[in-house]
């Protein structure tokens, strides 16, 4: 069993640090700027060989009514309480104690969880009369750390360990968020493209639950997001990511770095859904964003959102002209949804499934060295710059997901880049797979005796 364990407090009291420190990771954004975190944000850490679920919530403020986004991170905060075993809530040691700390603790009381004071930025100086001022909130377990200076973190570890084997001694009967069922499949997909393309609510409508908070007001969306579903025993895990703008319109240091991660998250995912608007149509941005996503490598196919707002009779029309914006690409799918009526979703989900299945297939060096051969027979090699022959002996398999195949033979330094994409494409068009990038590696054979006197 899980225990989960959810940061609660105010707007820049650490709890991102706190959370990336103990995930070793930097999915939660940091800043000085109060609101950065937005949606709630899990991860995972390990303590004695046991495995803990930690909760990143968005600030708690004093709520009003005009702050659609400030209301919708409240909720998804409120959401984190309810579902986690006990709660560690964090306060500023530098800023000392606020009313808006007392109206926090008062609305987590009500949940009846146990709840851990965790005293952030003790680090400063001359800050004794701040700390004994929280120690009237009457709240037992209390202990103080500076996240940044790595100070007091041996206690704040015995702390929750001791929490852990109180929790088991009264066996709570607590649902858990992730599910101990092991899935026999487990694809990881991640949605990129522009701001307030839609990404959010597509994640939302599959998993049929509002996750992601989603708003009309561009950039909404800040951290990585993930959360997975559970269908025929395949684990779609699902990555959000912050809308890419042009560099020249990022105003802000936080979008540039919340921009970096979504590029950063390509790497850890198996497939790239890129989300477009179609009521705008693809712009310079757009194809900037595939064009980043095919130099990784990675299997990806398009999304066209919102395509309930294209009137029926010009649908094929700008059909067309996504097509013909879009030949410099082959193979790759395009599929048209509207995330807001659910149509068109299955759609994304057989895509995943025809991509994954194609990525783990696996061919022998016979088979390969044909279909090269074949290649070399249809369009044969062009003389290199020296005038010496090339010459492309056999290919083999090298790895899959994405698959990578290796191409042996002499002076292949001098291979055009045109011709390289021809074999690239044959490959895909003779194997069948489509929808999947095929990366290829040339490598010169060695010749034993070129050292060796007569």
């Amino acid at each position: 069993m899980i225990l989960k364990i959810t940061l609660v407090g105010r707007s820049n009291v650490g709890k991102s640090s706190i959370f990336n420190f103990l995930t070793r990771g930097n999915s939660s954004l940091v800043s000085n700027t109060l609101k950065t975190t937005r949606d709630r944000n899990y991860g995972f850490f390990f303590l004695k060989n046991r495995q803990f679920c930690i909760i990143d919530t968005a600030g708690i403020e004093y709520v009003e009514k005009k702050e659609i986004i400030q209301i919708e991170s409240y909720k998804q905060t409120k959401i984190a309480v309810r579902e986690s075993n006990f709660l560690i809530f964090v306060v500023d040691a530098y800023t000392g104690i606020k009313n808006l700390d007392f109206f926090i603790l008062k609305k987590i009381r009500k949940t009846n969880k146990p709840i851990f004071l965790l005293i952030n930025k003790i680090d400063r100086k001359n800050l004794r009369n701040n700390i004994i001022d929280f120690y009237d909130f009457g709240i037992k377990t209390i202990c103080k750390i500076s996240i940044l200076h790595r100070i007091g973190i041996s206690d704040f570890f015995k702390k929750i360990w001791i929490f852990y084997k109180k929790f088991f001694q009264n066996n709570y009967n607590q649902k858990i968020l992730y599910d101990s069922l092991q899935s026999k499949v487990c694809i990881s997909i991640c949605f990129l493209g522009k701001t307030n393309s839609g990404k959010s609510s597509i994640i939302n409508s599959l998993l049929n639950k509002n996750r992601i908070i989603t708003s009309s007001i561009p950039g909404t969306t800040r951290d990585i997001v993930k959360d997975s579903l559970y269908i025929k025993n395949i684990e779609y895990i699902f990555t959000d990511t912050a809308g890419i703008k042009k560099i020249n319109k990022r105003n802000t240091f936080l979008e540039h770095l919340s921009e970096k991660n979504s590029i950063k998250s390509i790497k850890f995912n198996q497939i790239i859904c890129i989300v477009i608007d179609s009521s705008i149509g693809i712009c310079a941005q757009d194809l900037s964003i595939i064009n980043t996503t095919i130099k990784s490598g990675k299997s990806f196919f398009i999304i066209l959102n919102k395509w309930d707002l294209i009137p029926s009779h010009q649908k094929t029309k700008i059909k067309n002209l996504i097509c013909n914006r879009l030949q410099f690409i082959k193979n790759i799918a395009i599929i048209y949804v509207s995330a807001l009526h659910k149509i068109g979703l299955n759609k994304i989900f057989n895509q995943i499934n025809i991509i994954y299945k194609e990525s783990l297939k696996n061919f022998s060096t016979s088979y390969l060295t044909k279909i090269l051969n074949k290649a070399i027979l249809q369009h044969p090699l062009p003389s290199g710059i020296t005038g010496k022959v090339i010459r492309l002996k056999y290919a083999h398999f090298g790895n899959k997901n994405p698959i990578f195949i290796i191409i042996h033979g002499t002076q292949i330094q001098y291979i055009p880049l045109t011709y390289k994409k021809y074999l690239m494409h044959f490959f895909q068009r003779k194997l069948q797979i489509q929808n999947t990038p095929i990366k290829l590696f040339f490598k010169n054979s060695f010749n034993p005796y070129i050292y060796k006197k007569n």
